[in-house]
């Protein structure tokens, strides 16, 4: 067990893991400290200066080494200067000041800073809704502007990175969270910063644009609506969608999602899929998606698709219920015993695998895994099996991956 601090966070005092931030030690305590930069996937870097506070620390006393007392309790040193909560690890008896007058006062100041050039884009924004910028302006803004309109800087706004996400670039609060996100967590570093100053901006820095099969991540984790997908951009407001839980079929890695639906007039009334969403799962996909995952949804609107029971009947195909279709089928099956074979793709999630496995058993036929995927047979064998739990692998652990493509 790691080695607990203790420390007062307005008053509240708070018992943590040492090595832990600031800012996510009062969340621990209930206490939200304000942030854009800062997310709890990615390292700390105190970009945005959201989360600036007061930050008091006991006196050391430089020749004995002790802690400096004062009326029976520890002498607390404060900085000069506000501190980003997000770099700044607890220690122990630390005081931390989020609602003081000065600490507001720091807060009212960042929004006011980053909104001087900030478009009202609210009543047409994708992220309006479900925006930060949004929610901290109305808690910490100053509520109305100091800066002269016609000094406002005027960006693109409808900005290719690549052929799925665009960005708005005045929109953008240059919090680098797309940036590191590519580069802590995805592994392909294809986003970055050119110039500098307020002419700092977001480019691409691969060909073609944005090349990686995780780019849709950064569109759920920008805190702005600076980065939009070109697949739901402009297409629907968040309060209109309603959230349904599943999980991705695309892959056997079987990623946790949320499906925002609504009826649509062009769909005949119909309900229809706006988006796919990565729904939290920390021993599968944790907080992510892929692409495929997230923009392949499409084929569920195709007229093609089959979507009701059909049954040959004199060798044409005419529609059943689904009792009657699966009732032939149960008795064709049985009929077949030994002659049954069920041929599985090695591309199917466990459960369907094990689903069919039990329906071949059970009607006296053969199930045979059929796969191009080399080394597919011997993942039963020697891979990952029952209790295996990846998200727990860290340091000192290592994988060893066998012809296999992982982006597929």
């Amino acid at each position: 067990m790691s080695k607990q601090v203790t420390l007062t966070i307005d008053g509240a005092q708070v018992t943590v893991p040492e090595g832990t931030t600031v800012v996510d030690a009062a969340k621990m305590a209930g206490i939200d400290i304000p942030v854009f930069c800062h997310h709890p996937k990615l390292e700390p870097v105190g970009m945005c200066r959201m989360c600036l506070v007061e930050i008091g620390r006991p006196m050391i006393d430089r020749a004995t080494g002790q802690v400096v007392m004062e009326n029976g309790a520890p002498k607390i040193q404060w900085m000069p200067k506000l501190e980003t909560g997000c770099t700044n690890q607890v220690s122990e008896g630390m005081v931390v000041l989020m609602a003081s007058e000065k600490a507001k006062a720091g807060q009212k100041g960042t929004v006011e800073f980053l909104l001087t050039s900030h478009p009202l884009d609210c009543p047409i924004c994708d992220k309006g809704g479900e925006c930060p910028l949004q929610n901290l302006t109305m808690a910490h803004g100053p509520g109305k502007s100091r800066f002269i309109f016609d000094e406002k800087q005027r960006l693109d706004k409808h900005v290719p990175l690549g052929e799925l996400i665009y960005l708005d670039r005045e929109r953008c609060i240059q919090c680098a969270r797309c940036i590191r996100f590519q580069d802590e967590i995805a592994g392909e570093p294809v986003l970055g910063f050119d110039e500098r100053g307020r002419s700092m901006q977001i480019v691409s820095l691969s060909d073609p644009g944005f090349d990686s099969i995780f780019s849709g991540n950064t569109t759920d984790i920008c805190p702005v609506g600076a980065l939009t997908t070109a697949d739901f951009r402009f297409g629907a407001r968040p309060w209109e969608l309603d959230a349904h839980a599943s999980v991705c079929t695309q892959c056997p890695v079987g990623c946790n999602t949320t499906l925002n639906t609504r009826r649509e007039a062009r769909a005949g009334g119909e309900i229809v899929v706006k988006r796919v969403m990565p729904r939290q799962n920390e021993e599968v996909n944790e907080i992510w998606l892929c692409d495929k995952g997230r923009f392949a949804h499409h084929y569920t609107e195709s007229k093609k698709r089959l979507s009701r029971p059909l049954v040959r009947r004199d060798d044409r195909l005419a529609r059943a219920s689904w009792d009657a279709a699966t009732k032939l089928a149960a008795e064709n099956f049985s009929k077949a015993k030994k002659d049954f074979v069920v041929l599985a793709s090695g591309r199917l999630a466990n459960e369907d695998l094990f689903n069919l496995k039990s329906l071949a058993d059970h009607a006296g036929g053969r199930a045979i895994l059929y796969s191009e995927m080399g080394g597919g047979d011997l993942i039963p064998l020697v891979g990952a099996g029952a209790g295996t739990n990846i998200g727990a692998m860290g340091a000192g652990d290592a994988i060893l991956v066998v012809a296999s493509d992982l982006y597929e």
